[in-house]
């Protein structure tokens, strides 16, 4: 009977260490999803082409949370995927800009053929 009152101690000890290890490490799914998130929305604002070595940094960040979180190194792992998030959103930033770039050239392009044209339909009357 002993046995089995030690068996029962032991068990509910290592239940409450386990629960105050979980408690100690704070959680980092959140900050892992929002990197990824963000590091998704880089991608689709064409980061890979505008800015490749933000978006690198920004995923190897992210592997290295998702290492750091399984490893059970949660606060490192929060760290992590927040610079990832960061990088990811500079990236983001820097297709977006690009983007807006071509585009004003485009419009100036456009601009220049209309006034030439114009200039063209006056002189010839």
């Amino acid at each position: 009977m002993d046995t089995m009152k030690n068996a029962r101690a032991v068990i509910a000890i290592s239940a409450i260490a386990l629960l105050g290890a979980c408690a100690s490490n704070p959680s980092s799914d959140a900050d892992i999803a929002a990197s990824s998130a963000a590091l998704n929305g880089a991608v689709t604002a064409g980061a890979a082409d505008t800015a490749p070595t933000e978006l690198r940094a920004a995923r190897d960040k992210l592997d290295d949370a998702r290492r750091e979180r399984d490893a059970g190194h949660g606060e490192r792992a929060i760290a992590l995927a927040r610079e990832a998030s960061v990088d990811a959103r500079l990236a983001e930033s820097k297709a977006l800009a690009a983007r807006s770039q071509q585009s004003a050239q485009d419009l100036n392009a456009a601009n220049r053929a209309l006034a030439d044209e114009i200039n063209r339909k006056s002189n010839s009357n």
